[in-house]
């Protein structure tokens, strides 16, 4: 039975060294770029701490996905 070849499944958000470059940097929107982040997840720079708006809020998934690179881009400093 053939078989379909497939691609390897690339992740959402790398972390490429211009991702590191911009983070170093604090340009906003250099970072958002290289990572791929929509225009309304907050930037990796302006998370700090928990989230404010509370685990009911919309913003719940967002904060922690960038809070997780955040922790990634820190290691890579």
């Amino acid at each position: 039975m053939p078989a379909k070849k497939r691609t390897a499944k690339v992740k959402a958000h790398r972390i490429t060294p211009d991702a590191v470059a911009a983070y170093r940097a604090g340009d906003a929107m250099a970072l958002h770029a290289a990572l791929g982040l929509r225009p309304w997840q907050p930037s990796p720079l302006d998370v700090a701490g928990g989230n404010p708006y509370g685990p009911s809020s919309g913003w719940t998934a967002s904060w922690e996905l960038v809070t997780e690179l955040r922790d990634v881009l820190d290691r890579n400093k």
